[in-house]
């Protein structure tokens, strides 16, 4: 009988784009604008910089390197493009990571080496979505809590997953490109707020398609790497109790449409965002004067608190995993952006003084749906003169897959983090493009050429 490592080889193998239900092709072109989004808008970012200078890309013509700046081999295009889209930490996520900017920069990389259609495209985020969500789902212990980081850890897996269908392996060498994928994944949540962290999500994206181009040319790993007691699901298991027996979720009670995409939006950690709604919530009703604030209170889940590194940031990387900096941004500056995320704000004597106002209380009731998060977050803001302001407890902040993002909304926040990178007419093109992906001919269409 099969094990886990052959019946996804066979799932990956066997996805259709025509199989996808309607809503798995929506909430992967929602993935697909979301991160091509937060691309631009990291690209500049010095780790990315950092990452250029300190190696040699070979210059091949396979793939678009941040859209217009040269071209490379896929896995290292898919190294640079991931690292940029997650070094502002802006970018969806989803079954405890973030699924898209793992497999979005990998599956445009060698889509656009293998020419592949829009619908393929597709079909290949959706597969390695699928590996991902069943992976996940076998172990109900939380990654965090142990130290890995889920998106470095299952995305490798993933992207290998979404290589395999773009070059349609069979069964066999699918499950060989999982395999490999399986001994090239791994990831700290100590790196959490430092060059490392997109660095180590970007290094799963590249190792998937190592993976998976391997596998297409013979190369062998273990057929059973995933379900052995010395294989992936039990070596990373916080607790030694993942299952690794059982017929597959995948493919048919959907991950992608138990879970979708939670769509950002703010660039700091996802762990924040229900609180910084419910404090943004109380100053619009201009109740908050940032002089008067003498207590804020957040009221968060332990593993939450647990992803929170820093108290006293004193820089942007700090600030993205800092309850402090969250409340103060959205108390003193009213929002928490991309503007907001810059060193010198993070410095300013006003959010340097309303850290040390802020409180962190973890609480151990877990949402039943997800149990990384409390059941709802909640803010509590104390005044000089003694009055208490509760915000509305939350449970699925705006953007969640439950409290989605409109139309317009999404559209906004592309155009805000492409910025002027692009010219508007050509910014509104691609996201029309990437809104009807499905009809695409070839990636190539989407960075304004053909080849």
């Amino acid at each position: 009988m099969d094990g886990l490592t052959a019946k996804l080889g066979k799932f990956v193998a066997a996805l259709e784009f025509r199989s996808l239900p309607a809503q798995a092709v929506e909430t992967a072109k929602r993935g697909f604008i979301d991160c091509t989004g937060v691309m631009f808008a990291g690209r500049g970012e010095a780790v990315v910089g950092v990452l250029r200078e300190s190696f040699s890309f070979p210059v091949v013509g396979e793939s678009k390197i941040l859209f217009d700046q040269g071209q490379t081999a896929s896995p290292e295009a898919a190294l640079i493009n991931t690292t940029a889209g997650h070094a502002l930490d802006y970018d969806d996520v989803a079954i405890d990571g973030h699924p898209s900017v793992v497999l979005v920069p990998a599956v445009l990389a060698e889509g656009e080496r293998l020419r592949a259609s829009g619908a393929e495209l597709i079909a290949a985020y959706v597969a390695g979505y699928e590996v991902w969500g069943e992976l996940a789902s076998r172990d109900a212990d939380k990654h965090h809590a142990k130290g890995w980081h889920p998106s470095a850890v299952f995305g490798a897996l993933a992207a290998a997953a979404a290589g395999a269908r773009l070059a349609k392996l069979d069964a066999g060498r699918s499950a060989h490109a999982l395999a490999a994928a399986a001994s090239m994944a791994g990831g700290l949540t100590a790196n959490f707020g430092s060059m490392m962290k997109p660095l180590q999500v970007a290094r799963a994206a590249q190792s998937g398609l190592i993976a998976a181009r391997l596998a297409a040319n013979g190369f062998t790993a273990s057929p059973d790497a995933l379900e052995h007691r010395g294989g992936f699901l039990k070596a990373f298991s916080p607790a030694g109790r993942a299952r690794v027996d059982g017929a597959l979720a995948a493919g048919q009670d959907w991950h992608i449409l138990k879970h979708g995409l939670n769509i950002k939006r703010y660039p700091v950690c996802y762990a924040l965002h229900r609180s910084i709604d419910s404090l943004l919530s109380l100053r619009s009703g201009g109740k908050i004067i940032p002089e008067k604030v003498m207590e804020i209170e957040f009221s968060i889940g332990r593993l939450q608190a647990g992803m929170l590194r820093h108290s006293r940031p004193q820089n942007a990387l700090d600030a993205k995993f800092s309850a402090e900096f969250a409340a103060a941004s959205a108390v003193v500056a009213g929002r928490v952006g991309l503007a907001e995320l810059s060193d010198g704000f993070v410095r300013s004597a006003p959010v340097q003084q309303m850290l040390a106002k802020v409180k962190v209380r973890p609480v151990d009731d877990p949402d039943p749906d997800e149990p990384l998060f409390s059941r709802s977050d909640q803010v509590r803001v104390t005044l000089a003169d003694g009055t208490v302001l509760s915000g509305d407890p939350v449970r699925h902040a705006r953007g969640h897959a439950r409290n989605p993002l409109g139309m317009d909304d999404l559209r906004a926040k592309f155009t805000d983090c492409v910025g002027g990178a692009l010219t508007v007419p050509r910014r509104e093109a691609l996201f029309e493009q990437l809104l009807k992906l499905e009809s695409l001919a070839e990636p190539a269409a989407l960075y304004g050429t053909r080849s």
